[in-house]
C-alpha cells in the first residue's frame, strides 16, 4: 500500500425526492402516487443506511493523457487530464451505502414493481447523496491546506474505462474496509457504491467553462443520457 487508507462513516442529507423521481424516469409531474409510495420507503428504509467511505490522498502529476496518482496507480485517460488540470493532489475513494439495500430491493421488486423502481431510484439518490457530502468533507478540509476541489470523476466518465474500477478498489482494500467487491461483469456489490477521484488544485476553477464544466455539463454524453439533468 503506498499510501494510508482511512475509513469513516458519514450522516446523509435529506433526500431529495426530485432526484428520485429523475432516476425513476417519472417525467414531468410524477403522480403523487409516485411521491407518496417514495417518501413511505425513504421513512421505512433510514434504519438501513450505512454511509461508508474509504479513501486515501497522493499527489498527482499529469501529462496527457497519463495520469500518475502517487506511486499506487498510472491511468491514461484525456477527460480524466481536463478534469485534473491544475492539480497536485488526489483522492480516490469508494463509498456504499451497504449491501441490506440491495436485499430490501431484490424482496420488494418480488412483491411490487412499483416499490423495487422506486428502491433502485432512491439508493442512486442516497449513494450520490453521500458522495457529495464525502466530497465537501474533503473540500472543507483541503481549503483549510490553500487547495481547492474539482468535481469527483468516476471510471466509466468520458474515456476513464469502467476496468479502472479494479485496481481503485483493490488500492483502497475496499473488501476490508467497508465491504465493496467487484464481479467479473465490473458490477459492484453492494450495487449502490461507488468509485472515484477528486483532485485539489492550488488555484480556483471555474466550473462551467471548457474544460472545468462538471456534472451533466461536462460530460460528452449529455445529449443522450437518460438521466441527465
Amino acid at each position: 500500500m503506498s499510501f494510508p487508507v482511512r475509513r469513516i462513516v458519514l450522516e446523509l442529507p435529506p433526500v431529495s425526492f426530485r432526484e428520485v423521481m429523475r432516476y425513476a424516469r417519472a417525467g414531468g409531474e410524477p403522480e403523487e402516487r409516485f411521491l407518496q409510495e417514495a417518501r413511505s420507503l425513504a421513512e421505512e428504509t433510514a434504519p438501513l443506511l450505512t454511509g461508508r467511505v474509504c479513501y486515501g490522498e497522493t499527489e498527482v502529476t499529469l501529462t496527457p493523457p497519463a495520469v500518475k496518482c502517487g506511486e499506487a496507480l498510472s491511468l491514461e485517460s484525456q477527460d480524466l487530464c481536463r478534469n485534473l488540470q491544475g492539480c497536485v493532489r488526489v483522492v480516490l475513494f469508494a463509498a456504499t451505502i451497504g449491501l441490506e439495500w440491495d436485499r430490501r430491493i431484490a424482496r420488494e421488486g418480488r412483491l411490487s414493481p412499483l416499490r423495487g423502481l422506486l428502491l433502485q431510484a432512491l439508493g442512486a439518490e442516497r449513494i450520490e447523496a453521500l458522495c457529495d457530502v464525502f466530497c465537501q468533507e474533503r473540500a472543507e478540509a483541503m481549503a483549510s491546506r490553500g487547495l481547492y476541489a474539482r468535481p469527483r470523476f468516476s471510471p466509466g466518465y468520458g474515456d476513464l474505462p469502467l476496468e479502472t474500477q479494479r485496481p481503485l478498489l483493490q488500492l483502497l482494500d475496499a473488501s476490508r474496509q467497508i465491504g465493496v467487491g467487484l464481479n467479473q461483469s465490473l458490477l459492484m456489490s453492494p450495487s449502490k457504491s461507488v468509485t472515484a477521484l477528486q483532485g485539489f488544485a492550488p488555484t480556483p476553477f471555474c466550473l462551467r467553462s471548457g474544460a472545468n464544466s462538471s456534472g451533466c455539463e461536462g460530460c460528452a454524453r449529455r445529449e443522450t443520457c437518460l438521466y441527465r439533468r
